[in-house]
This record gives C-alpha cells, structure tokens and sequence, in this order.
C-alpha cells in the first residue's frame, strides 16, 4: 500500500463513526471488515460479444457493438471484442466505458458492464495496522 494510499485509509478510519470503537481499542480486525466494505479492484475477466449482450440485454448490446464498431478509435479493440478478450477490468476499458454514458448506453449499463471486472479488494489486519499505527502501537 502506497503511503498516498494510506493517508487515505487512515482518513476514512477517522470520519467513519463505525470505525470509531474499533479505532479506539486498536481492533485492526474490525477495522479491516469495516473498510473493506465496497472496496473492489479490477479483475483478469476476459469479455466478448455474448457477454455484453447477456449483461446489458440485445437492443443495448447491439446499440453499444455498433457504435464500437464504427468508432475509429476502437480500431483495436475491436479484435478483442471479436476473441472475446477484452479485458474489462482494465482501467482503460472501465473509463472507456463509463465516457460512453449518455452516447450509446446509459448509466445502468455502464456500471453493469464495470462491475463485471471488479472483485472484492479486502484490507487485511496488516494492512490496517501499517496504515494507522506506528510499531509501537501509537496512531500515525
């Protein structure tokens, strides 16, 4: 975890008001389940056609395929589309995606799609340690 990165967690910690006993008794375990909640990183899954289809339904899959198709920046992507390996955990893809809103899909579908390369990102009790605790167990 970057230093960036735990600044950050260290200030949910403290904002949180369900963080608050946990924080006080130093219970790295309960503040691990308590900030892991909604936390997510991309994952490997690979996509294609039919699981953009199946995800946003036919008219909206097609809507977007099209527009993909004919989109000269997506020169590229689109073999990947075809092998069914676009990668849409990648960041790329997701911002793709998400600035696509308001063109050829819409918010739901937007999100839908992402969330197909998203999995659970939990922190553990370490990571929680090292972020809000020095070695001596004083708050950082």
């Amino acid at each position: 975890m970057t230093p960036a990165q735990q600044a950050e967690l260290r200030q949910a910690a403290h904002e949180r008001p369900d963080c608050a006993a946990a924080l006080a008794a130093k219970d790295c375990e309960a503040l691990a389940v308590l900030l892991s909640v909604g936390r997510t990183c991309g994952n490997e899954r690979e996509v294609g056609y039919g699981t953009i289809i199946e995800t946003i339904g036919l008219e909206a899959g097609n809507q977007l395929i099209d527009f993909l198709k004919a989109a000269e920046p997506m020169r590229h992507v689109m073999p990947l589309l075809d092998q069914g390996r676009l990668r849409i955990g990648s960041p790329l893809v997701q911002s793709t995606l998400q600035s696509l809103v308001g063109g050829p899909i819409d918010q739901t579908d937007a999100d839908a799609l992402c969330a197909l390369g998203l999995k659970p990102d939990p922190l553990t009790a370490r990571e929680v340690a090292e972020a809000l605790f020095h070695e001596d167990g004083s708050e950082k």
